[in-house]
């Protein structure tokens, strides 16, 4: 891959080559396997490096996730062509290289980012690369990380050029995004962000930023944004819930002809990226004066309990001290669907229900499981004193709230924690439905309003 185009690097007196022969994406996870992908797809040689033995077996012998859209068909086709292989460490080579980080940077209990992935990755590439190779860091890092790494490599003597590229795309849209999604440039030098633009340009719209800070705040900036503004929905519906009033229909009423008053969906928010988001932010900052966001990420967290207690108390009301309890949806969302577990609502739930009702029998089911047990929705929830919806999927949806009802035993819970079943009044079976931020005073409500208000998804 070559768009003959050379700069002489500033102060340096060298030539800094933004024609590379290769590209190597170092984790090739939820973010770097789209991208490897997308750019085999365009042409490029492509080395994708992973140390999960699991995954890199799976991945060399040509299995891919399905749920992604296109992404299998791209995998399959580049594969073929010889575009695409995996290894499990980044080898030396005389060729000029591209190497992008995509590691996890997962949070530790205490909300501090654990960057041992970073690390060692930034080792494995200091011992392999040449000098002005390009480096571009795409994993979610504290605003500074990518000029840390250019420093470190400079301090082992490797002059290579390195920009902040995060990455934006949404889980199940991962792989097409990566051609419609700006991608956010920023070098540490005018030389890093021009061949890292040259790179991504491959793909599709580049925005080139003065900073790779300015790149790495854009991203952290944004997830924060959309953890306040779902936390401000459910701090609403909690408020409305207490009052006993009908959140769907303040949403609602309250929009109508006044553009000015619009809230997103109450509901879990959850996910690999969301909810430490917050944390890497804040530990860019020193002190850490992020209160606000700090607030909203509690609130967010709350839910948990929040419907735990709920299910506890109908389970209390109903006097049945040995329920079963089923819980439909384990990965982190549903719409897109995903496989992806990390950061799941429904396996968070599942814990906590096993620790506060220790004779409760509990089942789980998820439509995009490889177990065919957890597949099969209707078994999982057949003779059920409580449901708990705990992602969007649409198999979970199309059940619907009655034939749900129709499923459990007499007097059930079904609680609807995204606010994805469109129904209100009475349900068959003497079945309460149970929703975040909905009072007992529901009446007669406008269901095709109501339900372009909950099928209007979003990606958490």
């Amino acid at each position: 891959m070559t768009d003959g185009s050379q700069a002489t690097a500033g102060g340096l007196g060298l030539s800094a080559v933004t024609s590379f022969s290769q590209v190597v994406l170092v984790g090739c996870g939820a973010i770097g396997l789209p991208l490897a992908v997308a750019f085999a797809s365009r042409g490029c040689d492509v080395v994708g490096v992973d140390t999960d033995a699991v995954r890199l077996a799976a991945l060399q012998a040509g299995r891919v996730s399905d749920l992604d859209e296109g992404l299998g068909a791209a995998f399959a086709s580049a594969v073929t062509a010889g575009r695409l292989s995996f290894q499990a460490t980044v080898a030396p080579s005389h060729a000029q290289r591209a190497f992008i980080l995509a590691v996890p940077t997962p949070v530790d209990a205490a909300g501090t980012p654990v960057l041992a992935n970073v690390e060692a990755a930034i080792e494995t590439i200091g011992a392999n690369a040449r000098d002005h190779d390009l480096l571009v860091v795409r994993a979610t890092v504290p605003i500074g990380t990518a000029r840390k790494l250019s420093g470190a490599l400079a301090a082992r003597g490797r002059r290579l050029l390195v920009a902040a590229c995060p990455d934006r795309s949404v889980a199940g849209r991962s792989f097409l995004e990566q051609f419609s999604v700006p991608h956010i440039i920023g070098g540490v030098d005018r030389h890093a962000a021009e061949a890292a633009a040259s790179l991504f340009g491959r793909l599709g719209p580049t925005v080139q930023v003065s900073t790779p800070e300015t790149a790495e705040a854009i991203k952290l900036f944004a997830n924060v944004q959309r953890d306040v503004t779902f936390a401000l929905a459910n701090q609403f519906a909690l408020v409305a819930e207490q009052l006993d009033l009908d959140f769907g229909e303040i949403m609602r009423a309250g929009r109508e002809g006044y553009a000015r008053f619009s809230l997103a969906r109450p509901g879990p928010v959850v996910g690999p990226c969301l909810p430490k988001d917050t944390a890497i932010l804040a530990s860019s900052l020193e002190p850490k004066t992020l209160d606000l966001a700090i607030a909203a990420r509690k609130l967010n967290e709350s839910l948990l309990d929040h419907v735990v207690n709920a299910v506890k108390q109908h389970l209390d009301r109903a006097e049945r001290p040995r329920p079963v309890v089923a819980v439909l949806g384990l990965a982190f969302k549903g719409n897109p669907p995903t496989t992806d577990r990390r950061g799941s609502f429904g396996l968070a739930l599942a814990a906590r229900l096993r620790a506060v009702l220790p004779d409760a029998t509990l089942r789980l089911g998820e439509p995009t499981s490889d177990d065919p047990t957890e597949r099969d929705l209707e078994t999982v929830i057949a003779g059920a004193d409580v449901v708990v919806i705990a992602n969007d999927h649409p198999a979970i949806a199309d059940l619907g709230a009655c034939g749900i009802a129709q499923r459990l035993s007499a007097g059930a819970l079904i609680y609807d924690a995204p606010v994805t079943l469109p129904f209100m009044g009475e349900l068959p079976n003497g079945v309460t439905l149970g929703r975040i931020g909905y009072g007992s005073r529901r009446g007669d409500r406008d269901q095709k309003d109501l339900s372009d208000a909950i099928r209007s998804k979003r990606a958490r």
